[in-house]
């Protein structure tokens, strides 16, 4: 047992095949021994390493560990003796690959855990056709020698395709797969294939094409691919969307060539969903920002939301000059990012579900800092920002709940806003949290009313105590005539609010003569940059102080 990790066996198996990899672990010194192949294409430290286990388990998709923890856990609890399941782990390209792992548990002669041995096999690398789509794999993409050729290769993304799988189920989502790569195979000629990449995406060589060429390749693509009937008579309109990359004898990196695909149908997907990109340094400049946003607003985060920062911008009353509160409004500086904007970050939180515990960090200390206004300056209302990704959490209203409770401060002056930036699937569900809120004596007001989700059917399923008028409608009230229509919006939503016991705030004053014109037509609160934009907390103390409202 002494020399079961330098026995010849090891060295034989070894190298068996690249798509296999073996390991063997003393158990009592806790120190185990890894195939070359496999220290190599999962990054490891070493052949030899000690604390494997650990090491290991950090490389599991998070989906994944349970069934890999409770297995493995079975085995060196001695439970069972074999250990087999299948996951994912990440590999030195930062990608998540398929695996099955099965491994035995051996004793020495005291019945004591002594040598566990096992196996990987590759589930992603066995097969040359997808077996969904029955095109073929990745794997065989990565097989083409792009050093002999030039041409553009595109990677095919479905826009919104959780949102498919939500509304229509696994079941149809795969028959939409299957469906786009038909009309991908179909469109193909000549040396061109399609390709079945990672999950609802797809990938389009094209050797000898240029810019023009591959443009109208994506055109077509797109043009038959803009519904998918079902086999049942279903019909589910999609978007795709597709990064670019051109290769020749000088640029035929594979990795190189995936890492732009990759990087320019995710800006495309951001910033001009449905349509084709080229790859070019400055989207993979802008790309490199947005991954470093993310590590740095992952690490501000973990480091207790540090960089993190609440500015104020009053809301005036629309009878005086007087300031009956604040919209509390998040700010951001990163320890490599100084100058993130709101429109850039909390997308991202947004996209990654870090939202969620920032969103948190924002109502604590909204209602901290309320209590702290309450003792100074005496009633003053405060509004925070919640996403509908946040009110469906399942501990959200107990947690404000219990905010309320630790501050000793009065729901009654604590306003929620639902922003728009998730759209709001299920206004049933939404109602009955929005009633258990307002029954504990919080107020809710829906953002940007008249733009995105805030519709006319919303506003009847909703209960809501007060809505804020999109600062479009207001803006430009003053500059003539072509302004009409939006003063008879104004003036209708005023009308309707009126009629269903809504306060208003109207958004988006910016000076003297739209701020007449508003005042005019009886809102009950203005919040806009003629009294002031949004200010740290010792400015807008200072206001408060001063008394001054404009």
């Amino acid at each position: 047992m002494e020399d079961v990790l330098n026995n010849p066996l090891f060295e034989a198996f070894a190298n068996a095949s690249d798509n296999v990899y073996i390991y063997v672990c003393d158990v009592k010194k806790d120190l185990s021994r890894w195939s070359p192949n496999a220290v190599s294409f999962f990054d490891l430290p070493g052949e030899y390493i000690n604390n494997a286990g650990e090491l290991w388990g950090e490389k599991i998709h998070p989906e994944d560990k349970d069934v890999y923890f409770n297995d493995i856990g079975a085995v060196f609890s001695g439970k069972k003796k074999h250990h087999s399941c299948q996951y994912r782990a990440v590999n030195r390209f930062g990608k998540y690959v398929w695996l099955e792992c099965k491994g035995s548990m051996l004793k020495d002669e005291n019945g004591e855990l002594a040598t566990f041995a096992g196996i990987m096999t590759r589930l992603d690398r066995q097969n040359k056709y997808d077996t969904l789509t029955g095109i073929l794999t990745k794997y065989e993409f990565y097989e083409y020698d792009f050093s002999s050729d030039s041409g553009i290769v595109l990677l095919l993304g479905v826009d919104g395709f959780r949102s498919i799988i939500n509304t229509y189920g696994y079941y149809y989502g795969d028959e939409l797969l299957t469906a786009i790569a038909k009309k991908l195979q179909s469109i193909c000629t000549g040396h061109q294939r399609a390709y079945r990449f990672n999950g609802d995406e797809f990938i389009l060589l094209l050797p000898g094409a240029d810019r023009e060429s591959a443009a109208s390749i994506f055109r077509q693509v797109r043009s038959e691919t803009g519904f998918i009937e079902t086999k049942d008579g279903k019909r589910i309109d999609i978007s795709i969307s597709a990064g670019a990359v051109e290769f020749s004898e000088a640029c035929c990196e594979k990795d190189e060539i995936v890492s732009g695909l990759e990087l320019t149908l995710s800006y495309v997907k951001r910033t001009n969903k449905g349509d084709i990109g080229f790859y070019s340094k400055d989207i993979e400049e802008k790309q490199l920002r947005e991954r470093t946003l993310k590590e740095d607003l992952r690490e501000s985060i973990a480091n207790g939301f540090k960089g993190f920062e609440l500015f104020f911008q009053p809301l005036v009353d629309a009878k005086g000059a007087k300031i009956l509160g604040c919209e509390a409004l998040l700010r951001w500086k990163g320890e490599h990012i100084k100058n993130s904007y709101p429109m850039e970050f909390i997308p991202i939180l947004e996209e990654s579900g870090d939202i969620n515990p920032v969103g948190k960090w924002v109502m604590r200390q909204a209602v901290k800092q309320q209590k702290e206004w309450q003792e100074k300056f005496g009633q003053l209302r405060i509004n925070f920002n919640v996403s509908y990704r946040q009110f469906l959490e399942t501990d959200y209203v107990k947690e404000l709940q219990a905010a309320v409770k630790e501050f000793g401060v009065s729901p009654d002056n604590l306003v929620l806003e639902l922003t728009e930036s998730c759209n709001v699937e299920s206004p049933e569900n939404l109602a009955k949290i929005f009633e258990e809120i307002r029954s504990l004596g919080f107020h809710i007001a829906l953002d940007d009313f008249g733009t995105g989700y805030a519709s006319m059917e919303l506003l009847k399923k909703l209960p809501a105590d007060e809505i804020k008028i999109e600062h479009s409608f207001v803006r430009e009230l003053a500059n003539g005539q072509h302004h009409k229509a939006d003063l008879a919006i104004i003036d209708s939503l005023l009308f309707l609010c009126r009629k269903l016991d809504n306060k208003v705030v109207v958004e988006g004053v910016e000076n003297k003569a739209v701020d007449d014109i508003i005042r005019g037509m009886g809102p009950d609160f203005l919040q806009g940059y003629y009294y002031s934009r949004p200010v740290c907390k010792a400015e807008f103390e200072e206001m408060l102080k001063s008394g001054i409202g404009c």
